[in-house]
């Protein structure tokens, strides 16, 4: 039985990077693989979700969480007092990190796993070098962010050598990766976590709905904004938005929600696939984004989506005009417009929808296993 091990930061941290994991995870399981998640250290307090395979915490008493150089350099300017506090931190954490790093290497050791999926590049360095031609590295985020995080490429640029791959979530980003230097270049798109076979009815739903986190980047402030201008027009007085989230919301936009019969904030949802089986568009106002899990979910039940441009993953999962609309950055009159414009004409969200459905079978957890499968074999060999 071949064993796989996924390698995390954070345990207890159930957000994207866990969902994707926990996802494959599952699958391979099935498939009678020996799969664990190892996290370096747990963030939140209780239980870990149960599963099926295995979870293990290298450090569980203590956060993720470090002190930086830029952090030391930044200390000085608020005196020396400050800057030896600051220097001192840095040091204990350094020192605590490469405890659990040496800690982590031993446990791989006695692990033995045949194949390694790194989802964090501060896992690297807890990797023994014996087992780095075994690990792929998965960097769940745009090639633009890496970019402005040089510890981030100055990681990559290290190992890339040493490891078998460098798996990003799209073709653009895998692209952009190989132009800047990095070799052993490969992507596999993000899985959908549930499948189903039924589709919304989207021209009787008349939902609009959101599922995110409501933080800074996600911009739902604006989405809200947007929508509630929209529903100023009485033509749409039988259409609601439900957003599906968790986070901070601005005092205006929680005085519109308020103020509306329309607007409803629902909190943290559990099943996605029953919420937007009752919607009718997806909506997404992000500044950046990875592989957004929340556009191929709204596919995968025929949901079509509307967004602004959020990055290299943008035009591979939402295809202009076949599948939603990806607006250009920050032009909130075509954006209106757009969304308009689905709302008004049935036969096109009909035809959007369907075409969702059809393309959602590409993030199939099956189709993106298999892939997973294929790769497994080239270390193999």
């Amino acid at each position: 039985m071949k064993k796989i091990m996924f390698l995390q930061i954070k345990g207890k941290s159930f957000g994207g990077i866990w969902l994707v994991n926990k996802t494959l995870s599952e699958e391979l399981y099935k498939r009678g693989y020996d799969v664990q998640v190892c996290s370096i250290r747990d963030n939140h307090p209780g239980d870990y979700e149960k599963t099926l395979f295995k979870q293990h915490t290298i450090n569980d008493k203590d956060e993720w969480g470090i002190t930086h150089r830029k952090d030391v350099l930044l200390s000085l300017k608020k005196g020396l007092g400050k800057f030896f506090k600051t220097f001192n931190n840095y040091l204990f954490d350094k020192k605590k990190l490469n405890e659990d790093y040496e800690k982590l290497k031993t446990y791989i050791r006695n692990e033995n796993p045949d194949y390694i999926i790194a989802s964090h590049y501060q896992t690297l360095p807890g990797i023994p070098d014996e087992y780095l031609k075994k690990t792929i590295h998965v960097q769940h985020s745009t090639f633009s962010f890496v970019l402005k995080d040089k510890m981030n490429f100055k990681t990559l640029k290290k190992y890339n050598d040493k490891l078998f791959a460098l798996m990003w979530l799209c073709k653009s980003t895998c692209e952009s990766a190989r132009k800047k230097g990095l070799k052993k270049n490969y992507y596999i798109y993000n899985p959908v976590r549930f499948n189903t076979t039924d589709s919304a009815n989207v021209v009787d739903n008349k939902q609009l709905i959101v599922l995110s986190r409501f933080s800074y980047e996600k911009r739902i402030d604006l989405m809200i904004k947007i929508v509630n201008d929209i529903f100023k027009d009485k033509k749409f007085k039988d259409w609601k938005f439900a957003l599906y989230g968790k986070g901070d919301l601005s005092s205006e936009s929680l005085n519109i929600i308020k103020q509306s019969d329309q607007i409803f904030y629902k909190g943290v949802v559990q099943n996605s696939k029953d919420v937007l089986l009752q919607s009718s568009c997806s909506l997404n106002t992000s500044i950046i984004e990875g592989f957004p899990l929340s556009i191929i979910e709204s596919f995968t039940c025929g949901v079509p989506a509307l967004s602004f441009n959020y990055g290299e993953a943008a035009n591979e999962q939402i295809e202009n005009g076949y599948n939603g609309f990806v607006i250009e950055q920050d032009n909130i009159d075509e954006y209106k417009k757009k969304l308009i414009e689905l709302m008004s004409n049935e036969e096109m969200l009909t035809k959007l929808s369907k075409n969702s459905k059809e393309c959602s079978k590409k993030f199939a957890v099956t189709s993106v296993t298999d892939e997973w499968e294929k790769f497994f074999k080239r270390i193999d060999e």
